[in-house]
């Protein structure tokens, strides 16, 4: 059988006039078998988060390379129990190279990682169900964050279109996503997710969930054995996405779009507290220092991740480029944010001066807001003529 199956599963196109299988949510359509309904999956979906796009899966995942049953072990995969009555289930043209453990389906799980440097990932992903008879079924391929201590851990942070067929042996979902690791944090470990709802055409029972081929495995119990209904989940395993670990300072510090000032607005001679050294400081893992001149004098503190965030987002999202005068350094008022870490002024803004004119105030100021800044000031606002202010709780 592994001849005529390979000829039939050696990619999209081969399939065009038996299965019509689609990849990019690819379904095997054909015409259910009398009565028979075709089963559905109730479908993921994924949150937006900034730095997750999903984008158009690569061509060469499909299965060019052909898939095969040919080799499956006996007692591996998802198989049927013994039918008591009825005709037995119609088979896929079998042949002395089919699984001695009988009428089988075996899910199949790639990838492609695509890392560009440590910032950027692209991640392709593909699952797909292959039978050696004929049933109806659905399922749909997704990403998990599977980074430990995120927000987004142990979430679906991206799905492929759902697939469904009537009376044939093969499905697959696909999808593919883009990871900026500079906005997400998260996304460093993933695994692909595959939820499959698998019925047999003439009541024949499912006899069992038995070992699938390593790392893949099993992410749900098997539910409806003794029936002909099954419903599963099934894992990739774990896996790495080469992106770095996440660190928002060192994304700022090297960024064109984000100057920071390397020296003092009034001049005093403080280096170990300019903005570009706080930043330096903080992407190297140690506190930030708060100037010799002012109200406080210096003391170490740690910049607000979520102003960190809010700087790279200004930029990256909303287009926007400039100049960092102050963070925790510089002489403001006694008990100013930014000398808690939580507070940070620009004084140029797309390559121009911040001044009444500057067409970008508003929006910057908007940005700020949006990112979680309670405090905005700028131009128009006592004492800030030429600098934008923005501070967090």
């Amino acid at each position: 059988m592994r001849t005529r199956r390979r000829r039939r599963l050696g990619g999209a196109l081969a399939l065009a006039t038996t299965l019509v299988v689609a990849l990019t949510g690819g379904a095997a359509h054909a015409r259910a078998a009398g009565d028979q309904a075709t089963p559905s999956v109730p479908g993921r979906t994924a949150t937006a988060r900034p730095g997750v796009s999903v984008t158009a899966p690569a061509t060469g995942l499909r299965a060019g390379a052909g898939r095969s049953l040919a080799g499956t072990p006996a007692g591996q995969g998802i198989t049927l129990g013994r039918q008591r009555t009825g005709p037995a289930p119609r088979t896929v043209e079998a042949g002395p190279d089919d699984p001695p453990g009988g009428l089988v389906c075996v899910p199949y799980i790639s990838r492609i990682v695509t890392p560009n440097g440590t910032a950027l990932s692209r991640v392709d992903y593909l699952a797909e169900i292959l039978c050696n008879f004929y049933l109806a079924g659905a399922g749909q391929a997704y990403l998990i964050d599977r980074t430990g201590g995120v927000q987004t851990s142990n979430q679906v942070v991206a799905a492929a279109p759902v697939f469904s067929f009537a009376n044939s042996y093969y499905g697959g979902s696909q999808g593919a996503v883009l990871i900026d690791g500079r906005l997400f944090d998260g996304g460093r470990q993933l695994e692909i997710g595959f939820d499959l709802v698998l019925q047999t055409l003439n009541g024949a029972p499912w006899g069992g969930c038995f070992a699938l081929a390593a790392p893949q495995r099993y992410l749900s119990p098997c539910v409806g054995l003794g029936t002909p209904t099954l419903r599963v989940s099934v894992g990739s395993g774990e896996f790495g996405s080469g992106l770095a670990a996440y660190n928002p300072a060192a994304f700022i510090r090297d960024i064109p779009g984000t100057e920071q000032l390397t020296f003092h607005v009034g001049g005093q001679p403080d280096p170990a507290s300019t903005a570009r050294q706080n930043i330096v400081d903080t992407a190297n893992g140690m506190p930030a220092k708060t100037s010799t001149f002012s109200d406080v004098g210096q003391k170490d503190v740690t910049l607000r991740r979520t102003m960190l965030e809010a700087i790279l987002r200004i930029h990256l999202i909303n287009g926007l480029s400039f100049r960092i005068t102050a963070i925790a350094g510089g002489d403001h008022s006694t008990t100013s944010p930014h000398y808690s870490g939580r507070a940070f002024d620009i004084d140029r803004l797309n390559g121009s001066p911040v001044n009444a004119s500057n067409p970008f105030n508003q929006a910057f100021r908007n940005a700020c807001a949006a990112y979680g800044a309670t405090d905005v000031r700028g131009p128009g606002d006592e004492g800030h003529a030429t600098h934008i202010h923005c501070a967090w709780d």
